[in-house]
């Protein structure tokens, strides 16, 4: 099976990735400040409606000339990432407890692509796990947060809390999936003879 950067439809190389959202530099290096809404829908494998709607609701910031910066996309991912076991409300939240205000990067205490990088990279070595357990998760933010030096005083301890919460969501929606194909190939499909 096929691995996926997290949160888009693009394939991961093999090898360990230590900053995954620098794969895609090479896509804002050639798109002229910005991508297009459908290019980001094509990237994440959501519908525009939905991208606009986070705009809408105030979960990602407005795009600039209809174009989505680097920041921009590294929320749309790390909303698209988490979703699949959290209620968007509850993502926003979590997004603001870490950096504060969508329109304000003053109040940021990590540049969101660098949450993303984080996030992967913790998320790609617990796949590489056996099994999830608290350790393990806390083990891998841990690592994650060596030499984090946050502009404010909690800052560390406030992007391990979230680190954490994201992580452990991530593997939920994993384990969901595995009873999910489970189901489907034990129990609803017919069986042969």
């Amino acid at each position: 099976m096929e691995r996926l950067l997290p949160g888009t439809t693009l394939p991961l190389p093999p090898g360990q990735i230590r900053e995954p959202f620098a794969l895609l530099d090479p896509v804002f290096a050639v798109s002229g400040g910005g991508l297009l809404l459908s290019q980001v829908s094509e990237m994440t494998g959501l519908p525009g409606a939905t991208i606009q709607n986070w705009v809408k609701r105030g979960w990602v910031s407005s795009p600039v000339n209809k174009r989505y910066s680097d920041l921009h996309v590294a929320r749309i991912l790390l909303i698209n990432l988490l979703r699949p076991a959290m209620k968007l409300d509850s993502i926003a939240a979590l997004l603001a407890y870490v950096n504060g205000s969508v329109d304000d990067r003053s109040d940021d205490i990590i540049p969101e692509p660098q949450l993303y990088n984080r996030l992967c990279s913790a998320v790609i070595r617990l796949q590489e796990e056996d099994g999830v357990s608290h350790e393990s998760v806390t083990t891998l933010i841990d690592a994650q947060l060596e030499g984090y030096e946050g502009p404010v005083p909690g800052a560390k301890e406030r992007l391990s809390h979230a680190l954490t919460i994201m992580v452990l969501n991530v593997a939920a929606a994993a384990l969901m999936n595995r009873a999910n194909e489970l189901m489907a190939r034990e129990v609803l499909s017919p069986r042969g003879s």
